[in-house]
């Protein structure tokens, strides 16, 4: 991609709306001051005492926190969280974005999703990161909240030029019958889904697994990806699109195949949220009318930026795709 089809697209993207419907994820980041612990009087603990606090949006948010950042005309969020602390500073994440939540429903039966990172920081610079501490449901959705998404989501697909899916939780939000809803919508209109552990189900939408994801979705070994995203192609009724990581990714359309180079990238990397970069800036692209592996291109030019981002699910902007591509073509 040169510098001129760069700017064109990021011209072409500022009249694009785009709808995420998923998992909206809190990534919270608590970094504790290890020389401030004191040994607990109650328990034989030292404590973590966290003197900093840093939120993101993560999963689906992070999908239209990236839509937002590549300059995207109009950005709508779908989904469901709770009534606690984590729905709040959600919301407040969103807003700043200037994405538009009003398709963001709340139900006091559910808990806000989130991710907590508990960081313990000492003496020397090395900082650590605990295991994680997730906020998850363990039951799906209500019928009463789901039929109101249901509504919600043909109320977006009514204004919007693409749907960017985001499934990644077990008990998330994309159920059954909102899937199903889905693939109705993918026969009329673009619909891009990015599914964790049921890309296999979709049908007539352009789904955006991994090379593992393809694999376990198809039988096909991982390190065949053309072959599995020729098969998801033929399965699903539409195109497809397999990452590959460092190796770029394949879009495969009619049968036919087409490995599309990722922007080379000197460590240190960071991976975490690369996807979610790759959905967003291709279905900023392809609503914009972009072909299949143009638009393959441009997401992997916006994903060559956010994983040269440490320890944060980043998002790309106009600036750094045009400086990136300035780069590349010196």
């Amino acid at each position: 991609m040169n510098l001129n089809e760069l700017t064109q697209i990021l011209q072409a993207i500022r009249t694009v709306r785009v709808s995420m419907i998923g998992d909206l994820c809190l990534d919270a980041y608590w970094l504790a001051d290890m020389k401030k612990s004191r040994l607990s009087r109650e328990t034989p603990h030292y404590p973590l005492p966290v003197t900093q606090e840093r939120y993101a949006l993560g999963g689906g948010g992070n999908v239209a926190a990236n839509l937002a950042a590549l300059g995207v005309g109009n950005v709508r969020a779908l989904s469901v969280v709770g009534k606690d602390w984590r729905a709040y500073v959600m919301r407040g994440c969103l807003s700043e974005a200037g994405i538009d939540d009003q398709g963001v429903l709340t139900d006091d039966s559910r808990i806000t999703p989130c991710y907590c990172k508990p960081l313990r920081a000492g003496i020397s610079d090395v900082v650590y990161e605990d295991p994680r501490l997730d906020f998850e449901n363990d039951a799906t959705l209500s019928a009463e909240t789901e039929e109101q998404l249901l509504q919600a989501l043909d109320d977006a697909a009514a204004g919007s030029d693409i749907l960017a899916v985001c499934d990644q939780l077990t008990f998330g939000v994309i159920t059954p019958n909102i899937r199903e809803r889905l693939c109705e919508i993918a026969k009329k209109m673009p619909v891009i889904v990015d599914s964790r552990d049921r890309i296999a189900l979709y049908r007539h939408a352009i789904v955006k697994p991994n090379d593992v994801e393809a694999a376990a979705a198809t039988g096909v070994r991982q390190n065949e990806p053309e072959a599995a995203t020729l098969r998801l192609s033929e399965k699903n009724g539409a195109p497809a699109i397999v990452t590959v990581g460092a190796d770029g990714a394949i879009w495969c359309a009619q049968g036919q195949a087409v490995r599309v180079p990722a922007v080379k990238t000197a460590p240190p990397v960071d991976p975490v949220g690369a996807g979610d970069t790759f959905l967003a800036a291709f279905c900023a692209a392809y609503a914009a009318g972009v072909d299949g592996p143009q638009a393959v291109a441009f997401a992997n030019l916006a994903c060559a930026v956010t994983v040269k981002k440490i320890g944060m699910t980043g998002t790309a902007s106009p600036e750094e795709l045009l400086l990136l591509a300035v780069d590349e073509e010196a």
